[in-house]
């Protein structure tokens, strides 16, 4: 075998393998994208900084009825570490309990010793499939349990749409000639999530935050 067909297999492999990387690399990164929708705003202080030494009591929040409640006690749990974490308020605790109207939840946070309660709600929660397909819709309200009134009423809603495979003849006809797309695992629950980036997105906001970043 001359040196120049040894060069030309060797360079061969080489761009097989490149290529064969690259398509795993391609597979590997196939994923459905959620869409992150902006919080929206009903209520909000005069001031953010009016609230920041006061110490805040968690409801276990409110899902819809065909849901387990623990989700419910799960998202209070993801809040009070987000808002701990990016130390919007000097204290964030977990009330016990559960409430199903905004009085309930004012005596819940005068029996629990809290300057605010936070009465969160999951309006609806779909996980999705591989392919996409998870929602959320969750609204929180941050209540004065002395007087009574909401500080903070913000809602936030996000969706993951589906990545359905392209069936083109352009794309039935490449899929034919290539290995099927692997798509890589989602890690945690979509909705969780979710739900952890709505935390932190409503704690900017709670800051005084008046742009999200991306």
């Amino acid at each position: 075998m001359s040196i120049i067909i040894r060069i030309s297999f060797v360079l061969g492999v080489f761009l097989l393998l490149g290529g064969c990387s690259t398509l795993t690399e391609q597979q590997s990164s196939r994923q459905a994208k959620v869409k992150t929708g902006a919080p929206v705003v009903f209520i909000h202080p005069l001031s953010s900084e009016a609230y920041v030494q006061s110490t805040v009591g968690v409801m276990p929040f409110m899902v819809p009825t065909n849901m387990n409640p623990g989700f419910g006690a799960g998202a209070a749990s993801i809040f009070q570490d987000i808002l701990l974490g990016k130390q919007t308020f000097a204290k964030v605790k977990l009330l016990p309990g559960q409430y199903g109207n905004v009085e309930e939840a004012i005596a819940a946070g005068r029996k629990g010793k809290v300057d605010l309660v936070l009465a969160g709600r999951i309006n609806y929660a779909i996980e999705g499939t591989e392919m996409g397909g998870a929602r959320l819709d969750v609204a929180v309200r941050l209540i004065n349990t002395k007087t009574g009134k909401t500080v903070w009423h913000i809602a936030q809603a996000m969706d993951q749409p589906l990545d359905y495979p392209k069936s083109d003849m352009l794309h039935s006809l490449f899929n034919a000639l290539t290995p099927p797309t692997i798509r890589r695992p989602n890690g945690a629950p979509v909705v969780a999530n979710m739900l952890a980036q709505s935390a932190v997105d409503m704690a900017d906001v709670m800051s005084g935050t008046m742009y999200l970043r991306r």
